[in-house]
């Protein structure tokens, strides 16, 4: 692996230069971004590690030149500002990872050593999970698996470095269809334990006793005790999905082994040492299910050791034309399939209440039925093409139901002629009326809405 080094102190230059290349790194340091964008163009380069705070060219000014010219390297940046703000301005342009000065030259192999890995694995292993990007440029990042540039997305991404290379337990917040569940795998796979099982329960889909048996084990075979879950996620990661539906009394024992560190046999007193890292989810106030005695104070703080967040789709919208490009290309590899803009818009303007998981189901449902033509606006659900509804309990009060229908019904007309800049034809289309009808049911609301019938 070729490294370019760009740092205006000397000293720390040499030295990092020296150590790379003892480590066997494929090592060159020089003093200013200027220089460094020579290199890169004459010589090829896979990972750049920059300073940030430069003489004539900031970090950020040279890393967009970087990226934008060689998109292909992987950039590092350095810097004793390290604040979040910072590495996620520095991620949003398409650095790999941040580092905090004063740090020896061995937390920079390790690094680097992890990111030889990575490529390594990305060769030999055929991923079963949608993976998510932190970026669109089709290079490989340790996490995959979260699509966007958006600060929500990318102050996750920071977290989940330092989330990773820890054991402590995880809960992530979200609601449904946000990813939890990739985001967890993503943890476990770059975390120490990645070589170890990764075991998932869901706690909604089972009755209590199944789910007793699922987690704990069953003595009760014909030929043999079934092991549970909980063991043979010894030394890897257990994922419990939907963990605010974990029956109380399951709550009492998963706390037990959680204390003790050990496993008991239902059948027996012999205990066994047990090595698991738990990451939780949950689509609700966890800390609300306690304050109704719903769930154990005790369980909840023994789980919540690093609480994360996923925001909803509609909070980072900006997001939608990264997720779409890359659910095209997981759907369609090899077919010349896109979406027209027209249509990108239409889709950036729809609210997403089943969160990412309905975006991808509703592409891979168009790249499906579309036979890899272009994906036009007419390709798209009515249902994603009308404004999101009212919520009628705060409209009923006071209004006839004549009244809410037409309220509707010119909303609806406003909104189609709006998206067609006032084409009547156009607009029928998008409401799947008869162009005839459309003109008549405008004409009722000239004056409201300010369109000539």
């Amino acid at each position: 692996m070729k490294v370019l080094v760009v740092d205006d102190e000397k000293i720390k230059r040499i030295t990092l230069r020296d150590d790379l290349r003892e480590a066997n790194y494929d090592a060159i340091a020089v003093e200013s971004p200027a220089t460094g964008l020579q290199l890169l163009e004459n010589e090829h380069f896979d990972v750049l590690v920059s300073d940030l705070r430069m003489p004539r060219m900031h970090g950020i000014d040279f890393l967009k030149r970087v990226k934008k010219e060689q998109p292909h390297v992987t950039v590092i940046i350095m810097t004793a500002y390290a604040t979040v703000e910072t590495a996620v301005e520095a991620m949003k342009f398409g650095a790999h990872n941040y580092i905090k000065k004063p740090f020896s030259s061995e937390e920079l192999v390790a690094m680097l050593d992890k990111l030889k890995r990575l490529h390594q694995e990305s060769g030999q292993a055929a991923s079963g999970d949608i993976m998510l990007s932190s970026n669109n440029t089709g290079r490989l990042t340790p996490h995959q698996n979260i699509v966007g540039r958006s600060q929500q997305i990318q102050e996750v991404l920071v977290a989940l470095d330092t989330v990773a290379e820890s054991n402590s337990n995880v809960l992530i917040y979200g609601e449904r269809g946000v990813g939890k569940a990739l985001l967890a795998k993503s943890i476990h796979s770059n975390s120490r334990r990645r070589y170890q099982p990764y075991v998932r329960v869901n706690c909604s889909k089972q009755s209590s006793a199944a789910l007793h048996d699922d987690m704990f084990g069953n003595e009760m075979i014909a030929d043999g005790r079934q092991p549970g879950r909980l063991e043979l996620s010894h030394g890897g990661t257990l994922f419990l999905a939907d963990i605010e539906n974990l029956p109380y009394e399951i709550q009492v024992k998963l706390l037990q082994v959680l204390e003790d560190g050990e496993f008991v046999n239902n059948e027996c007193t012999d205990s066994t040492g047990l090595d698991v890292r738990m990451i939780a989810a949950t689509t609700v106030n966890l800390r609300e299910k306690v304050r109704i005695g719903e769930f154990r104070e005790d369980l909840y703080y023994r789980l919540n050791v690093v609480p994360l967040f996923l925001p909803p789709l509609r909070e980072r919208m900006e997001d939608i034309s990264l997720l779409i490009s890359h659910f095209v290309e997981l759907f369609s590899p090899r077919r010349d399939t896109y979406l027209v803009p027209e249509a990108i818009d239409l889709l950036a303007a729809y609210t997403w209440p089943g969160n990412v998981s309905e975006l991808e189901n509703l592409i891979e449902r168009l790249v499906t039925m579309g036979g890899g033509r272009p994906i036009t606006v007419e390709d798209i659900p009515i249902e994603l093409k009308v404004p999101t509804p009212v919520n009628i309990d705060d409209t009923l009060s006071g209004t006839s139901f004549r009244e809410i229908v037409q309220s509707t019904e010119r909303e609806l007309i406003a909104w189609a002629m709006r998206k067609t800049k006032g084409n009547k034809t156009q607009s029928a289309k998008l409401l799947n009326m008869k162009p005839s009808t459309f003109r008549d049911a405008l004409a009722k609301y000239i004056d409201e809405i300010g369109w000539e019938a």
